[in-house]
């Protein structure tokens, strides 16, 4: 007799409910007696075991956790030095900078606090006395150029708001120039309030006296200085970071630097914890204790203030008589990290150190062993106390398991059978709905939809058929649809690529006074390169190549208006003004309304037909290269490389002219040549370029030259695909017959 779903259900159902009722109550009766044999003899046993591990467990874990936190403070120290060095060299390269290219910078004057009033972060200047009553031009020049950091150097002091710190620039020869920011009594730090300078500080300072300006200057690199102490009567100590900077030569001008006061890196140090018995103290690279929370004993600091700051520092702990002290000192001067048990006055005590590397010093906790001990006290005892509770409980749930037991099973095999009943009917009657419905869409009745709920995977089943013939019938809707649109999108990038075409000069023209000739080819099917050339009158010719950042239809739309952009500009004033005011006039239209911040490099340049002038302005673009037909030799054109167009306005341009001799040619190109890829993505690269051009006839009429070029440019591309717009473009100057 063959069984249907509805039965086999019900069957599966009973059957597994009785065979575990069956099962459950053999192995409760053996177990509750087998539990109650084994948990008297067990009970003492796990209580010891349990207390012994956990002693140890909790040792272990606390020494761990004591190395993780010396690491953390160690780094987290560690990382303010490092943020003052890179502070101190963004300083130093800012005076570099403004040092380097003087032509770009007006002089600035500065207060002086012999005469003026200063305030929290204001920039003030003073003078080392041996130059003070004879300041020369020179000087005083090199100080007010240095003085355009008033712009960058108040920034960088706000990161230190709320501490005792100073931004400075001192020069080789004897200026200074300072920021300073003082808190008050109250931790707290007021732009208004005033800063007050102490005799030495205004009329004995010499910035190339001081520690942090010797030890960058021997260093010739940034470096985090060691602690020294300030100027004033009575002066608190310093710690920070100081740089040296240059001229465009290369040579030394001065060091620039930030520094805080040891007080605030001592709260650094103690901001993470504070816990009670715990020391924390900081070791410098002479083994000397620099800082500690310990005010009496052997890691106290010698002088230990009321401030908890060290003035002098203490002995070197490499020669102290307690041998595990001097061990671990020699290991903390050497960088090492680890958690060790050490003794000192007969009592044993666990060390947590970690290096720090910016400063070469070494960061270490201490804890008594007892007060590590005192936390595992009493466990065993809990322990033991726990496990007699679990007995009783256990006892107490087997002896109302029993009374359960008998009349549970009863219950169960009645409720069993009524649910199984009613769950095999519910569960054959969306599969016969499910059924008829896929029989129907199967017949090609896409509109028909299964209507179950039952919240399994059935009706899940029934939504992805559902699902699936409206799936169908959108595809089949929308395939004629999407057909018609990469059509029309095809047609619509053709014209775009023909209109683009349009717009580049095509017909060249043939004169005896020059020759030229240029191509373009897209990387895409429109792009973002263009070249261009008119004359400004009879005999001045001006030819443009540009290269748009991007590629596509946002690179041609930005092309066409840095095109016609230039293209207006150039007729327009050239003769009254000169090449430089028409770039940057073109420069300031462009970054008008430029939301995509978009960019354009490119080469502008007018050359004079009757005496072979060439002025020409580079702005961002590649170098091109210039032919000198006397010695038959390429090199790249020696040009300034101005910025790019677009971005940003209020720019200025630098021209540059040559003087071209009869024969000489310029090769002009963007980098799509120079970056173009092969299969294994190496570039082209200028020096290929440049050898292939040495290497060719570049006497040779400019269509076979620049035919010659892109033959050499795809030998190195091969197989690999276009990945720029590549423009080449080829002026030569034939002169007057």
């Amino acid at each position: 007799m063959r069984l249907n779903i509805h039965k086999k259900v019900l069957i599966l159902v009973l059957g597994t409910g009785l065979a575990t009722l069956i099962v459950l109550s053999i192995f409760s009766y053996f177990g509750k007696n087998a539990v109650q044999r084994d948990m008297a003899a067990m009970s003492v046993e796990l209580g010891e075991k349990s207390a012994n591990y956990t002693d140890e467990l909790l040792i272990d874990q606390l020494k761990h956790t004591l190395g993780e936190l010396a690491e953390a403070k160690a780094e987290f120290i560690d990382r303010k030095m490092t943020v003052t060095r890179e502070d101190a060299t963004i300083l130093a390269n800012a005076v570099t900078e403004i040092m380097s290219h003087p032509e770009d910078y007006s002089p600035k004057t500065l207060p002086d606090p012999r005469t003026d009033q200063i305030h929290n972060a204001e920039l003030y200047r003073i003078y080392a006395p041996d130059i003070r009553d004879h300041i020369t031009p020179e000087i005083q020049l090199e100080q007010d150029l240095a003085a355009n950091v008033k712009d960058i150097l108040p920034e960088l002091l706000k990161s230190y708001m709320g501490f005792n710190a100073t931004a400075f620039v001192g020069g080789e020869k004897g200026w200074y120039i300072c920021a300073r920011l003082v808190v008050d009594k109250n931790g707290n730090t007021n732009l208004e309030d005033t800063v007050h300078f102490s005799y030495e500080r205004i009329y004995e300072f010499d910035p190339r006296k001081r520690p942090w300006y010797i030890a960058a200057k021997n260093a010739n690199k940034p470096i985090v200085s060691d602690l020294y102490s300030t100027i004033e009567i009575g002066g608190y100590q310093q710690i920070g970071a100081s740089a040296p900077f240059y001229d465009a030569e290369g040579n030394l001008l001065g060091v620039a630097g930030l520094d805080s006061s040891n007080t605030d890196l001592y709260g650094w140090i103690n901001e993470f914890t504070e816990s009670q018995g715990v020391i924390n103290f900081v070791l410098n690279n002479q083994g000397k204790i620099i800082f500690s929370t310990q005010k009496k004993g052997i890691l106290a600091v010698n002088d230990y203030g009321d401030d908890l700051v060290s003035r002098s520092g203490g002995s070197d702990l490499r020669n102290n008589p307690e041998e595990d002290l001097a061990t671990v000192a020699k290991r903390m001067i050497n960088g090492e990290q680890d958690v060790i048990p050490i003794k000192l006055d007969e009592e044993t005590f666990f060390l947590a150190f970690a290096p720090m590397p910016e400063t070469g010093w070494s960061f270490g906790m201490l804890i008594s062993e007892t007060e590590i001990l005192q936390a595992t006290e009493g466990t065993q005892e809990y322990f033991l106390m726990q496990v007699s509770k679990l007995q009783n409980q256990m006892l107490q749930q087997y002896s109302y398991v029993n009374n359960l037991v008998i009349i549970i099973p009863v219950a169960l095999l009645i409720i069993l059978f009524l649910m199984g009943t009613n769950l095999s009917r519910r569960f054959v009657k969306p599969i016969h709905e499910l059924s008829n419905g896929v029989r129907e869409i199967a017949s090609g009745n896409l509109d028909k939809k299964l209507n179950i709920h039952t919240g399994d995977e059935i009706e899940h089943l029934a939504i992805c058929f559902n699902e699936m013939t409206g799936a169908l019938k959108n595809y089949m809707s929308n395939l004629a649809k999407e057909t018609a649109d990469k059509e029309r999108l095809a047609t619509e990038l053709d014209v775009a690529t023909e209109i683009q075409r349009g717009m580049l000069p095509k017909n060249f023209p043939d004169r005896a006074d020059f020759e030229l000739y240029a191509t373009m080819t897209p990387a895409k099917e429109v792009g973002g390169d263009f070249y261009d050339f008119y004359f400004l009158d009879d005999t001045h010719l001006a030819i443009t190549v540009a290269d748009v950042s991007g590629k596509g239809i946002p690179a041609a739309l930005f092309m066409v208006i840095s095109k016609n952009i230039l293209d207006n500009f150039a007729t327009s004033f050239y003769k009254q003004n000169g090449l430089a005011p028409v770039v940057a006039a073109a420069n300031e239209q462009l970054c008008a309304n430029n939301e995509a911040m978009m960019f354009v490099t490119a080469f502008i340049g007018v050359l004079d037909l009757e005496t072979g002038e060439f002025t020409f302005v580079n702005a961002g673009h590649n170098p091109p290269v210039i032919y000198h037909a006397e010695e038959n030799h390429c090199d790249f054109l020696d040009v300034k490389k101005n910025f790019v167009l677009g971005p940003m306005d209020g720019i200025p341009f630098i021209e540059q002219k040559i003087f071209l001799k009869r024969g000489d040619l310029l090769f002009l190109y963007t980098d799509g040549v120079t970056e173009a890829l092969n299969v294994a993505e190496e570039e082209y690269l200028p020096d290929r370029l440049i050898a292939f051009m040495n290497s060719t006839d570049c006497r040779a009429d400019l269509k076979t030259l620049l035919k010659n070029v892109r033959g050499d440019l795809a030998d190195h591309v091969g197989e690999a695909e276009q990945s720029d717009d590549i423009t080449m473009f080829a002026l030569r100057f034939k002169g007057k017959l």
